[in-house]
């Protein structure tokens, strides 16, 4: 069967490095006397890096910049209201400081009185008479000025963090699409969209724990030099690409046009890596491909809309044609295209219409309309077009199905579009972050509306599989829209697309690639599925067809073959499962009853475990049913959208549908009900039934490490030119063995340090037992701010558990050599420290008590080397008294540094409840004091609506915490989560779930 991480992994997506970056956004680029106005989608934004001292917060420099832009062009001035951006900012801002609570007095829907808890401190802010943005600003530097007054100096902090969040919770209110984008943000978006940059021409990701090139681009450098598919990069420069991220690898070959860079690359057939000195160029990041598909068919891919879209596209064409001799018919893709430049859609819309509207804008209260219209000039000859789109079909390539859909120049095909409808403005701000900002929405001829609503198809298709005994027949209704996003812009046009769609054909899907071809699919290759393979064959029947009301008469033959030939495919594999899926009419009443089982003993199923659901169906009324079926929903996922498929049933007839599923291995314990309804073609029969399994979680390993610096000259400091060997003692402290652990060093000291070996495998670690595992690097030059900073990264393949914690190392010029010694060293006073190096900038490697007895093994200055049995370290001298000739030995030791997160055991005596909250019991333990713990509920109403609830932030300062606190629920699954952080850094999320009818 397929688990819950293979469809992840199914339906990931590959990182194109010749792009730069993959971005996290789609735009759409308008220009106008306004500036340059952009149409992105769900967008993520980080703060900008590198904090600074002197910044104030409570001044909202850009925080005010945004409210001037919101009040003069947002769209829809009704939506503005301060009291809810005031709270949605606070939300956003408690949740980016551990040390910050904020209380909504009265609910956060109408609060009376706002709360702000920052280390202890609490000041209560009256909002009950915001009226204007200005009231919800001068607000809100108040509450900033009393958060900055508490927070502790925290190097990690940037203040500037705290404003953007708060900016983009504001502007969460607003829609979608509104939000603030950091520098970083902000100049990758401006190398997506300018469709070239200086670099190599590779498509990069990460395969077998290596960067791996995917594909070299025709014609590019990489290319000429002989780079090939599968060749695994193994440094950069100077710098190793062990464990390196693929945000860091394309910035180190990104470039100025010119500039050449080594590269060491390693083949399957090599013994040694080879370098490569290639000189960086201009990249032309295509957007168009094209493919001939016999009959003179022609086929283009429009993968996003970026400057140079359109001279692709007629470049492309030309060539198309060429090849072929002729084009009697085009095959337009742009499934998965999530938008782009808002002229280039134009321009190509423009390609394939003579005349007629392509698309307009209205601005705030339906003014400042704009109308764009196709011109003769350019456009293609009279040949039938079939544009494919999906849900994943958005913004500038909506524009275009929407312009040949309405102005009756082709057939869309596929599945209903994403349905986003609305166009941004962007401002740059003096901090290089940038405001994106929705000022109008567009319509399609027709003055047609796709927002909430997108494009739907003339022809629409649905993919069928049976894979393991399990059905995906229907459509997900997890696959997410811009309706379904939340604070989604209504339809603002009076007129919506009208009508059912003339034809629906469900096919039986290609079976997705598995194995090693998935993992080293070239993202840029033509592949044909049943899509193109359908829209081949109806252009193919009807080459003269260019207007859609023509073609859609010409194509009806091959429509209904084509469908009775894939519906007899499913039938035929339906009848494996013993089920009947013909066709026939449906009673408008039917009784039906619905009987759910599990294979698991009281519902109760343990993590690890498989269990079988079974549905079975019975036709109580007097006349038989026709492909009936029953979809499961549950919070949890690994039920929701299962299928269970009867086919048709006679009057008293039963029959019954199983699936299997499995239980990841780390899931907690939960009650889950799941819930079925039974529908037919058309309708749906009968009340939901509902059945609660109880999932029962199991004992997870936890893990501690510490680590051991054994350098050249075996001081523990580093300096260049050593080899350094890091050895990592990991030890299990949980509640169960753990099968295999993965520790992972990452540098973070970029070309000071050359990694060797980054990436180890420690198999069985029983509870309580501690293995070693050793990497190595060489220090290549010195490190800024005299430390080498790395990061350590341990994760159990099993439970998903895991610890992670970055170390700084010390570095020194000093050349003063380690000399060999012996002898006993014993302490005069104690508790004290024993350190990773011969320096207090080290690390604590132990702590010893007075009097304990340390055997000497190396002096160094002021410095003696001790063996504290599990490894070296170092006291200093004028911390023992040291005998040459003494011989003991080791005693004294309290303890040995192991970082781990703290132990969080919770007690919680139900899963399910009507009440409004539930007492909750838990205990914190760490070897290291912990610092502090909070409790955050989460819950999903919806698919993008998600309700928080911040609580009990609590100072701790002691190595127990006990807790005592009743929680509030909200309807439905509750995941209450306690955040507990030590003095090391070391942090731990412990959750449990309670479900509240």
């Amino acid at each position: 069967m397929e688990t819950l991480m293979g469809k992840l992994k199914r339906h990931g997506r590959f990182i194109v490095a010749f792009i730069a970056l993959t971005i996290a956004f789609a735009l759409s680029v308008q220009f106008s006397d306004r500036g340059v106005q952009f149409d992105l989608r769900n967008s993520s934004v980080s703060a900008a890096e590198g904090a600074d001292d002197s910044y104030d917060l409570a001044a909202l420099k850009i925080f005010n910049r945004v409210l001037l832009r919101i009040k003069d062009n947002y769209v829809d001035p009704s939506r503005v209201d301060p009291n809810k951006m005031l709270i949605a900012a606070l939300d956003q801002v408690q949740n980016s400081i551990s040390e910050l609570v904020v209380t909504f007095v009265g609910g956060k829907e109408k609060p009376t009185e706002i709360q702000i808890h920052v280390n202890g401190d609490t000041q209560s802010f009256e909002v009950q008479k915001i009226e204007s943005l200005w009231e919800m600003s001068f607000r809100l530097q108040k509450m900033f000025r009393f958060i900055d007054e508490h927070l502790e100096p925290d190097a990690e902090l940037d203040f500037s963090e705290i404003e953007y969040a708060a900016i983009n919770g504001m502007l969460s209110t607003l829609d979608p699409h509104s939000i603030l984008l950091s520098p970083k943000h902000y100049d990758d978006m401006r190398t997506q969209t300018g469709g070239k940059f200086g670099g190599l021409g590779i498509v990069i990701s990460i395969r077998d724990g290596g960067l791996t090139v995917m594909s070299p681009i025709p014609g590019t450098p990489a290319a000429k030099k002989g780079i090939k598919a599968r060749d695994k990069i193994v440094r950069i420069g100077d710098a190793s690409t062990v464990n390196m991220g693929l945000q860091e690898a394309v910035g180190m070959m990104r470039g100025d046009p010119g500039e050449p860079i080594d590269i060491w690359v390693m083949r399957e057939s090599w013994t040694e890596a080879k370098k490569f000195t290639i000189v960086r160029a201009i990249i032309n990041i295509d957007s168009v491909d094209g493919q001939a598909l016999g009959d003179k068919i022609g086929y283009i891919r429009i993968k996003n809309f970026q400057s140079n879209t359109h001279d692709d596209l007629v470049a492309e064409l030309t060539k198309l044609k060429k090849k072929m001799g002729g084009m009697q018919g085009l095959v337009l893709d742009m499934r998965d295209n999530p938008g782009g430049l808002l002229d280039q859609a134009i321009k190509v819309s423009d390609t394939f219409l003579e005349e007629g509207a392509i698309v307009s804008t209205v601005g705030v209260g339906n003014r400042m309309r704009d109308q764009k219209v196709a011109t003769r000039a350019g456009t293609e000859a009279h040949y039938p077009i079939l544009v494919l789109v999906n849900a994943g079909s958005a913004s500038a390539s909506e524009i275009v199905a929407g312009a040949i859909q309405n102005n009756k120049r082709g057939l869309v095909v596929g599945d209903t579009t994403f349905g986003k409808g609305s166009v941004q403005v962007l401002y740059e701000f003096n901090d290089k972050s940038a405001l994106k900002l929705t000022i109008a929405q567009y319509l399609t001829p027709g003055d047609v509306s796709i927002q909430g609503s997108g494009i739907r198809p003339d022809l629409r298709l649905t993919p069928v599989t049976f894979t393991d005994g399990n059905a995906d027949m229907f459509l997900s209704h997890n696959i997410l829209r811009e309706g379904d996003l939340q604070s989604a812009l209504s339809n603002a046009a009076t007129s919506i697309v009208d009508g059912d769609n003339l034809h629906h054909i469900r096919f039986l899907a290609d079976p997705a690639a598995e194995g090693e071809d998935a993992d080293y699919q070239d993202p840029n290759e033509f592949r044909e599925d049943f899509e193109i393979r359908f829209a081949q064959e109806l252009l193919a029947s009807a080459p003269k067809a260019w207007k859609a009301p023509e073609l859609m008469k010409l194509v009806q033959p091959v429509l209904e073959k084509i469908s009775a030939r894939e519906m007899d495919r499913i039938h035929k594999e339906l009848k494996t499962f013993g089920v009947d899926w013909s066709a026939g009419e449906n009673p408008k009443d039917a009784e039906v009853a619905l009987k759910l089982t599990t294979s698991a003993k009281n519902n109760r199923v343990k993590a690890g475990e498989k269990i079988d659901v079974t549905a079975e169906l019975t036709n109580k009324s007097k006349s038989p049913l026709y492909r009936m079926k029953a979809i499961a929903t549950s919070d949890n996922p690994v039920f929701d959208d299962r299928e269970f498929i009867f086919g048709k049933l006679n009057p008293g007839e039963s029959k019954s549908w199983s699936v299997e599923v499995e239980m990841p291995m780390e899931m907690p314990t939960r009650f889950d009900p799941l819930t079925m309804q039974v529908s037919g073609p058309q309708k749906s029969y009968g009340t939901t039934l509902s059945q609660a399994i109880r999932i029962v979680g199991q004992p997870h390993p936890q893990f501690a490490f510490g680590y051991e610096i054994d350098d050249t000259n075996g001081d523990g400091i580093l300096q260049k030119g050593e080899e350094v060997t890091f050895r990592t003692s990991v030890k299990n402290v949980g509640t169960a063995d753990s099968k295999e652990a993965m520790v992972f060093l990452k540098s973070l000291a970029g070309e000071a340090v050359y990694l060797k070996e980054g990436r180890a495998t420690i198999e069985n670690i029983k509870q309580g037992e501690t293995k070693t595992a050793d990497f190595t690097f060489q220090v290549k030059k010195a490190p800024k701010d005299n430390f080498i900073e790395i990061e350590v990264d341990i994760f159990d393949e099993v439970f998903r558990d895991f610890v992670h914690r970055k170390i700084k190392l010390p570095y020194s010029e000093d050349t003063e050599k380690v000399k060999k010694a012996s002898g006993v060293a014993t302490l005069k006073s104690g508790p004290a420290n024993l350190y990773e190096g011969a320096s207090t900038a080290t690390d604590t490697a132990a702590i010893a008590q007075k009097g304990a007895t340390l055997p000497v093994v190396a002096k160094k200055g002021e410095w003696i080397k001790v063996n504290v049995g599990e490894q070296k370290a170092w006291v200093e001298a004028k911390a023992v008294n040291y005998d040459a000739k003494a011989s003991a030995k080791l005693s004294g030791i309290s303890r040995h540094v192991l970082y781990q997160s703290p132990q969080v055991t919770i007690d919680l005596q139900t899963m399910q409840t009507s009440k409004k909250s539930v007492p909750l019991k838990a205990k914190i333990q760490d070897e290291a004091l912990i610092k502090d713990y909070y409790i955050f509920v989460f819950n999903r109403e919806n698919a993008t609506k998600a309700n928080t609830r911040k609580l009990n932030y609590t100072r701790v300062d002691a190595h127990e915490a006990d807790i005592s606190a009743e929680i509030p629920l909200f309807s439905g699954m509750n995941r209450i989560s306690i955040v507990a952080r030590d003095e090391n850094g070391m942090q731990t999320t412990q959750d449990v779930y309670v479900y509240r009818e």
